[in-house]
């Protein structure tokens, strides 16, 4: 693995207005993630760890520090310059797939390539071959609806590796899965980034998939424990 940061967040501060007051979430963390490095966030309810993780990814802004992606400041890049930058960069799952229901899996995958402007061939090419990665290669042509929870969060999966990004962030996803199905769509996840060599950072409550991370960290009231 290499020692090369992917993400390194500077005293990050995150606080919600509420009516007249103020309610800080995040309170100063400073963390660095290597390239290629599997690192899981757990904590309690409420410590910030959803938080956190939009922080890194770009999805929100801090109200104080900073967040370095391969050494680049993305908290000072415009909103437009953001997405563009999210879209080469981070792949999101989030622990509720957000497949669009009238697509098909193949067209979820090719969907995010369509928009960075790939051609409609290579996109479903590309699509093609990551359904198969994650052993969906014979439902193809299926919808959401048709698909069990697992299958759903295996095409999330696939659809957030169709642009090759470098860094992938999961919120809880596989929260909404049986233990068994757990296990399998993680095993998966942590292979493709392995193989890939990408940097996995993933929010879980599931302490057993937490210590196959490469390391854990623990958020306790918006601080690292």
């Amino acid at each position: 693995m290499s020692d090369a940061v992917s993400i390194q967040a500077i005293d990050l501060h995150k606080g919600f207005a509420i009516g007249s007051s103020r309610l800080p979430v995040l309170k100063g963390i400073s963390l660095s993630i290597r390239r290629g490095e599997l690192l899981t966030i757990i904590g309690p309810s409420g410590a910030g760890k959803s938080t956190l993780l939009h922080l890194l990814g770009g999805l929100d802004r801090p109200s104080g520090g900073q967040v370095l992606v391969n050494g680049e400041a993305i908290e000072k890049l415009k909103d437009q310059e953001l997405a563009q930058f999210r879209n080469r960069t981070i792949g999101f799952i989030f622990q509720f797939h957000h497949l669009l229901a009238d697509f098909t899996a193949i067209e979820n995958v090719m969907l995010p390539q369509l928009i960075a402007g790939r051609s409609q061939g290579e996109a479903a090419q590309k699509a093609t071959a990551l359904l198969k990665a994650v052993g969906l290669g014979e439902r193809l042509t299926h919808r959401p609806g048709e698909l069990s929870g697992g299958e759903q969060q295996r095409v999330a999966v696939a659809r957030a590796m169709a642009l090759e990004p470098p860094i992938i962030l999961a919120d809880e996803p596989t929260g909404n899965l049986d233990t068994h199905t757990s296990d399998e769509v993680f095993g998966l996840l942590k292979g493709l980034c392995r193989e890939r060599g990408l940097t996995l950072v993933m929010v879980t409550h599931n302490e057993k998939l937490a210590a196959q991370a490469d390391r854990i960290v623990k958020l306790v009231d918006g601080k690292i424990e």
